[in-house]
């Protein structure tokens, strides 16, 4: 340390007599000094002895001495730790010295080192405020230095930048004086020099921009002068680029006076004219970011908020809705300029270029919209900026060349639509969304101040939205540019349904604006919808999309307003209008269905819902992803149902509904069904309170009319001319139609079970929904019938097979719930509802509705014996029929003659059966579980009805197999003399009760394929003593009997027959279709026909 201090001792001393040596050997010991903080301490010891000595010496005119005097004064300016210890006053000493070298020496390495240690000084503002003026006058003087040199030139740039640093006003105040030498060097032929300029530039451009008066005045002085006709020379020479550059800067520095001085202005826009049209892409985008500085120049948000005349209260745009305040804008000079800096834009944005400029061309406008501030929300900003370019980028469509633009214009539509969500509570700059352009594909972050928009650009929002889900409609689009669109049109539209959420929830909004949006939205709706039908099924994605914004809409807004009878909008929807009544439309007019009609006054929920239905209608069934449309549809229902009006909605569905009668609106039906199957699982007891279902007429009729629907469809005749019978029979038996049928029953069983489990069907006021739906049940049958019996068929043909399924399965659901309502109704002893005469008016009309049934099956065999199996009807029937007449609680009589008329009605179609039925053992076997209970039933009516249908069937029979169920009831009504039995069946009566317990009697049913004949075989085992060779010589004499043609034809299809359902041998066909076969004995003889003579000889046996 103290070799160190005396050496800094030695060179004070050398000053005096060698300065070389001594500064060389100071700049030595700076170095040395530079990382050690001891050294560094001895030097600033020493520091202003040492200033004052070589402030001296660095105006001298030896060029070695003063340049090592200047590195030696740089270094202690510089350091921090050194710089600090000089006093202010010789700082000014310092700055001064420095100044008048500059200024006044003629080495070129003496003046550049004299601004280089200005560039590097760290003196306190306070310091170089007070030698301001000459030290700008210095760096002024060696920006123009007289040598022409470059590089004092870019030591002078260096301390501008530096005194921009550090005197920022002070250097904005007097740019005037120091900018334009920087400007003029961008004209410059020299790349070295444009490229100095123009990095300086950019350095300080935050002192510079907005320019000040005085700025913009001088350097348009120099633009008359020179400057315009050095830009255009330059500009022919070739140089277009550079001359972009320059103009760029030149006409930012311009600022607000550049329409002050329209000549020059106009003068200037020549440059870029000829630029913009140029085919070299490098040329254009050169444009572009030079187009930058004219927006710098022209866009002034102070000035254009003023202007407009929009206050920001409160961070809520309030836009004036009058026509003069768009006018005044229209008319100011803002609008005017916007149009300037837009015109390039919305040219090369609406042209042929390459990625690459539409890229540099998004870039630019991204910069207006930054530089708008939140004057980018007034309507006509808006009009005149977004309008445009995001309209020609929507229209460009997901391609894979301008995707990145799509995407982009994309979320700044979204985030503009978003911002309205933003919450309104807090200041106005918090309430500012603040959307960066930064991504992938953009080199800027330009901040975008978008407010909560307003009822006043909902035009604007939906016309983007309306291009952007067009390209979804193009034949040629690729299916992913499709799927795209319309993904982002789903977006888009959501987005935009929470800001119209928020007005629907504010208090402040008016009527008149509700209406407003919910026209436009279901304007925007209906035309989508419509170009998806007008499309004709082409695109199933563009269907299901359409209806996606349905379910949006439904999902996503106020249901209260929804459904609110206050707000009417007129159904004007083109597939209303052109509807016509279906021909056959008159034969359901007793069901009492009304609909709606072309421009009535609807709600919005119920628009919707008759929208979303004639999407779905004309949708051809091959469609593909039909599946989803009817999912869909579900999913809207259940819905709709929930949070809306069900009475309006249901029935405005059933109105549609039966204007379409063809087999494939049964799909459409289902769908519906199960979304009200959903609305009784979800209904509770508070949600009637709300919905007050239970005394509204309506909305049972509507569930009964949706009920029947299906029995509609399949009993509305069409025209048969021109068809072939037979492939009508066959179509109506395919296996894809059996399938249809099969699910329409189980959608149909399932909410009616859901209806009567409600709470709602529970609750109602009103009368039995089983009373209407078995009215309008009958009405169908009954018309059906009528039909039938009056051969109508012949002209028209309907679907009775269908009918006859769907009717046997609600007959058998219907009345199975009326049975599980009266055993609840015991089980719980509750007398009052068991005893209710509603409760029995449904069981009532449930009976009727299944002697319908029967009469309708009996018509149809009637009518076409090969079309119809009547063990359908009778195996559907039955269980519950059993369950009804063990019923010991009904003593109503108005009920329990529905049970009664039932049963009479099938014993009456079992006597008249074609072919005639033989009532042998089989049948009554698979009869006994009936006849149990009928035969001595506790309603008399009931007993003697089947007493009279045994005198006359089996009654009449010499050789039957009783089943141990009825053995003890036709003992007693035997001996009371109420049947009848032949004389040899009640001696085997005798003998069956007494070896009843011992021995087992197999019995086999042999029947042909013949309906005209069926024969009953009683095979005893080994306990019965059949002698051998009785039994061979009865076998001889039917085998000596001649038989018809006839009879050896259903002979051979016996034989020929395949394996019974065990796979025992020859299978039981007989009407019922059911195997009757009790043994497992494959002998020739059970496949014969025995004559009458044979079993009697066999019955004699027995006895």
């Amino acid at each position: 340390m103290s070799t160190f201090c005396n050496q800094v001792e030695e060179i004070k001393a050398l000053i005096f007599h060698n300065k070389s040596l001594a500064y060389s050997t100071f700049s030595i010991l700076q170095e040395q000094s530079a990382n050690d903080p001891s050294l560094l301490q001895t030097l600033a010891d020493n520091s202003q002895n040492l200033v004052s000595l070589i402030i001296a010496d660095i105006s001298i005119d030896d060029e070695e001495v003063a340049a090592q005097a200047l590195k030696c004064l740089g270094f202690i300016i510089y350091h921090p730790s050194l710089v600090s210890t000089i006093p202010d006053a010789d700082a000014d000493l310092v700055l001064e010295a420095l100044a008048k070298v500059i200024m006044s020496t003629k080495i070129k390495s003496v003046c550049n080192l004299g601004v280089w240690c200005i560039s590097m000084q760290q003196f306190e503002a306070s310091i170089l405020d007070g030698c301001f003026n000459s030290v700008l006058q210095a760096v002024v003087h060696a920006l123009d230095n007289p040598t022409g040199s470059l590089s004092t030139t870019y030591e002078a740039m260096q301390a501008v930048m530096k005194l921009a640093a550090q005197l920022s006003e002070r250097m904005r105040e007097s740019s005037h004086i120091w900018a334009p030498p920087i400007c003029r060097r961008l004209l410059s032929t020299d790349k070295r020099e444009r490229d100095v300029s123009e990095r300086c530039l950019l350095k300080i451009r935050p002192t510079i921009i907005p320019p000040p008066p005085a700025l913009s005045k001088a350097l348009a002085e120099d633009m008359k002068l020179k400057l315009l006709t050095a830009m255009k020379d330059l500009l022919n020479q070739g140089f277009k680029i550079q001359t972009l550059q320059a103009w760029g800067w030149l006409i930012r520095l311009q600022g607000s006076q550049a329409m002050k001085y329209r000549h020059l202005t106009n003068d200037m826009l020549k440059v870029p004219e000829k630029t913009f049209s140029d085919h070299n892409p490098q040329v254009q985008i050169a444009s572009l970011v030079a187009w930058e500085g004219l927006v710098d120049a022209f866009i002034d948000p102070a000035l254009l908020t003023s202007e407009t005349n929009d206050p920001f209260q409160n961070g809520i745009q309030q836009v004036r809705t009058s026509g003069r305040s768009s006018c005044q804008f229209e008319a100011s000079g803002c609008s005017k300029s916007i149009k300037l800096v837009m015109t390039p834009l919305i040219g090369i944005i609406s042209s042929k270029c390459d990625v690459s400029v539409y890229s540099s061309c998004l870039n630019t406008w991204c910069y207006l919209l930054h530089k708008l501030d939140i004057s980018i929300n007034h309507p006509w900003v808006i009009k005149l900026v977004l309008d445009p370019i995001f309209g020609a980028v929507f229209r460009f469509g997901p391609d894979v060349k301008t995707f990145w633009l799509w995407n982009l214009c994309l979320d700044l539509l979204d985030d503009f639509i978003l911002a309205k969500c933003r919450n309104l509570d807090h200041e106005t700059s918090s309430q500012v969304s603040h959307h960066s352009t930064s991504s992938k594909w953009s080199w800027k972050q330009q901040r975008i101040k978008w407010l909560p928009w307003t009822i006043g650009q909902l035009d604007f929002l939906v016309k983007m939205m309306d291009i952007i889900i067009s390209h979804a409609s193009i034949e040629t689009i690729t299916p992913e540019n499709r799927s795209s669109a319309c993904n982002a049109a789903l977006r888009i539209f959501r987005s935009f349904l929470k800001g119209v959420q928020m007005d629907f929830r504010s208090s402040s909004t008016k009527y008149n604006d509700i209406m407003l949006y919910l026209n436009t939205l279901l304007r925007f709706a209906k035309k989508i919808c419509e170009d998806v039908t007008s499309e004709g099924g082409r695109s199933s994605e563009l269907h299901h999309t359409s209806l996606q914004f349905l379910e949006a809409v439904a999902q996503d807004l106020e249901p209260s307003i929804l459904r609110s009878p206050l707000y009417k909008v007129s159904l004007n929807l083109t597939y209303i209008e052109n509807l016509q009544m279906v021909d056959n439309i008159k034969n359901v007019k007793y069901l009492g269905i009304s609909s709606v009609a072309y421009m009535d006054m609807v709600s919005p929920s119920v628009y919707l819902s008759v929208l979303y239905i004639c999407v779905v209608i004309p949708s051809p069934p091959a469609t593909h992803g039909m599946e989803l449309l009817l999912q869909g549809l579900h999913r809207f229902f259940k819905t709709i149902l929930l949070l809306y009006d069900p009475v309006e909605n249901l029935s405005v569905a059933i109105g549609l509904l039966y204007k379409h009668m063809e087999f494939r609106h049964l799909d459409i039906w289902t769908a519906i069904a199960k979304g009200l199957e959903d609305l009784f699982n979800g209904l509770t007891v508070k949600d009637h309170s709300l919905l007050k279902l239970e005394s509204n007429r309506e909305f049972p009729l509507a569930v009964c009319h949706i009920l029947s629907y299906p029995f509609v469809v399949c009993s509305c005749p069409w025209p048969t001319q021109n068809k072939d019978c037979g492939s009508l029979k066959e179509s109506l038996l395919s296996s894809e139609r059996k399938l249809k049928l099969q699910q329409v029953a189980e959608v149909w069983k399932s909410l009616y079970v859901a209806l009567c489990a409600s709470k709602f069907n529970k609750l109602s006021e009103t009368s039995s929904l089983t009373e209407d739906l078995c009215s309008m049940l009958n009405g169908c049958i009954d018309q059906n019938i009528s039909m039938l019996d009056h051969g109508t068929e012949q002209y028209f043909h309907r679907d009775d097979l269908g009918l006859a399924y769907l009717s046997g399965n609600a007959v058998t659901c219907v009345m199975e719930q009326q049975i599980l309502t009266l055993a609840a109704s015991s089980v719980g002893n509750n007398v009052e509802y068991a005893h209710d005469p509603k409760t029995f008016s449904g069981i009532k009309n449930s009976l009727e509705f299944s002697s319908r049934f029967l009469k309708l099956s009996w018509s149809m065999m009637e009518s076409d014996p090969s079309t119809i199996h009547f063990a359908t009807s009778r195996s559907t029937i039955s269980c519950p029929l059993l369950q009804w007449l063990s019923h010991r609680e009904i003593d109503k009589e108005s009920t329990i003659e529905q049970p009664y008329h039932l049963w009479a009605e099938i014993l009456d179609c079992l006597r008249r059966c074609q072919p005639p039925i033989v009532f042998d053992s089989s049948l009554l076997k698979l009869q006994a579980p009936l006849l149990e209970k009928t035969l001595d039933h506790p309603k008399s009516t009931i007993s003697e009805l089947t007493v009279t249908f045994w005198n006359s069937t089996y009654g009449k029979q010499i050789k039957l197999d009783y089943p141990e169920s009825l053995l003890d009831i036709l003992d007693k009504l035997s001996r009371n003399k109420r049947i009848n039995l032949q004389p040899k069946s009640l001696q085997f009566l005798v003998k069956c009760h007494s070896i009843s317990g011992v021995t087992a009697r197999r019995s086999r049913v042999t029947a042909t394929n013949s309906r005209n004949s069926k024969r009953v075989e009683l095979v005893e085992d080994t306990a019965n003593q059949f002698e051998p060779e009785k039994r061979v010589g009865s076998s001889s004499k039917r085998k000596g009997m001649g038989l018809t043609e006839h009879q050896k034809e259903v002979r051979r299809a016996q034989q020929g027959r395949g394996m019974d359902c065990s796979g025992h041998g020859p299978g039981i066909r007989t009407y019922t279709s059911v195997d009757f076969s009790q043994g497992n004995e494959d002998s020739q003889e059970s496949q014969e026909i025995r004559d009458p003579e044979s079993i009697l000889e066999m019955l004699r046996r027995v006895a």
